[in-house]
């Protein structure tokens, strides 16, 4: 049973990309003379590989003015292409969208069980590592645009999981299809097969307590000094949250030619060379609920479960209003992409830790009042942008 488990998580990546890909025919369906044209500012690394993602996704927040129809917190229950798929009984998945960032997060249910009681990458044999590395999580910035009368996102990355320097040669780009419910949509290709159908799809669904879209929102980006420092997100939609932090490569992965971190890790594990291969897997991310006080509930590296993203004694808020407010975690700044409450409630949202006695409270009562603010309750509408 171990072997056949094993075979299949070493299997998880790639079958991933066939889906995806349509068993490698992706590349070929999406041209222009096929009627799918696209400029080299679409693909997803194109800002990435140029070092220029902070300056151009602060600009584009900065514009934009409307709402994603996504905007919310999903777990992927179908992923379909070519004769393949995957379901939310192989692996687990927190997309957590904003109106402007989203990081998402796809962990294979054999790499938390066949893992389970490992605490540290050094605790874990070399077969262990490369079983590790078959998962996946990235963020960047969504743009929403419309396209043959329907709503279509493109995705540019600024942290990716699965990019070492070689980037995805067509654009993240596809059609959303949204349920009358508003709970449920689909993700279909922006360019077909020969059939004319789309190539693959996927079917999201709501997590519960994501408000809908309408309540609480955020998306932040850690400020750094330059592209070598390590890049950091957090984005919230209702109760949940994601985090990222880049690689501790220093921005080296750029610099690397891999086809994917996959091929790397297990090219530099062959060579025995597993600092490199430890620094590919030190990208780091998970998902948790603010009413639980920002604690992380799955994280990439498990052991991490439990831990809360940071201490509410470390956060402060400077600034008068949220367009040109900071955020201050320990010795780390971040600036606000998008909120969509005043400067006073996001710092007490940010300290919220229910039970030990903030100045958010610790009553039930608080707790209640607490997490209708997050859903959008509180006012019965959809808050809006300032």
């Amino acid at each position: 049973m171990r072997y056949m488990e094993t075979k299949e998580l070493m299997d998880w990546t790639s079958k991933q990309g066939r889906i995806l890909t349509c068993d490698g025919k992706a590349t070929e369906y999406y041209t222009a003379e096929r009627g799918f044209p696209f400029q080299p500012e679409e693909l997803p690394h194109h800002y990435l590989i140029e070092g220029t993602t902070n300056e151009v996704f602060a600009k584009w927040a900065k514009e934009q003015n409307f709402n994603n129809p996504v905007c919310g917190a999903f777990f992927r229950p179908l992923f379909v292409g070519g004769f393949e798929h995957s379901t939310s009984a192989d692996e687990v998945t927190f997309n957590v969208q904003t109106n402007t960032l989203f990081i998402d997060i796809r962990i294979p249910l054999l790499g938390l069980k066949l893992l389970k009681d490992h605490k540290s990458f050094e605790a874990m044999s070399s077969d262990e590592l490369s079983l590790y590395s078959r998962r996946h999580a990235f963020a960047g910035y969504t743009k929403l645009t419309e396209e043959n009368g329907r709503p279509c996102c493109t995705r540019h990355h600024c942290m990716d999981w699965n990019f070492a320097g070689n980037p995805r040669p067509r654009p993240n780009k596809w059609y959303v299809e949204m349920a009358s419910n508003n709970n449920t949509w689909k993700e279909w290709s922006f360019a077909r097969d020969d059939h004319q159908q789309h190539y693959y799809w996927e079917r999201w669904e709501r997590l519960e307590n994501d408000g809908g879209g309408n309540g609480f929102v955020l998306a932040m980006r850690k400020k750094r000094k330059n592209n070598q420092e390590m890049d950091g997100i957090i984005v919230a939609v209702g109760d949940h949250f994601n985090y990222i932090y880049g690689r501790d490569m220093y921005g080296k992965d750029v610099e690397a030619k891999g086809d994917s971190s996959v091929t790397v890790i297990d090219d530099a594990l062959q060579e025995e060379d597993r600092i490199k291969a430890m620094s590919f897997l030190s990208l780091s991310a998970g998902h948790g609920l603010i009413s639980n006080g920002w604690k992380v509930d799955c994280n990439l590296q498990q052991w991490k479960n439990g831990t809360r993203l940071f201490s509410a004694d470390k956060v402060s808020v400077k600034g008068n209003d949220i367009s040109s407010c900071e955020v201050e975690i320990g010795d780390e700044r971040w600036e606000v992409y998008e909120c969509n409450v005043d400067v006073k409630e996001l710092e007490k949202i940010l300290k919220w830790r229910a039970g030990e006695g903030d100045t958010s409270g610790d009553t039930k009562e608080d707790a209640v009042e607490f997490k209708q603010i997050l859903l959008g309750k509180k006012t019965g509408i959809k808050r809006k942008f300032e």
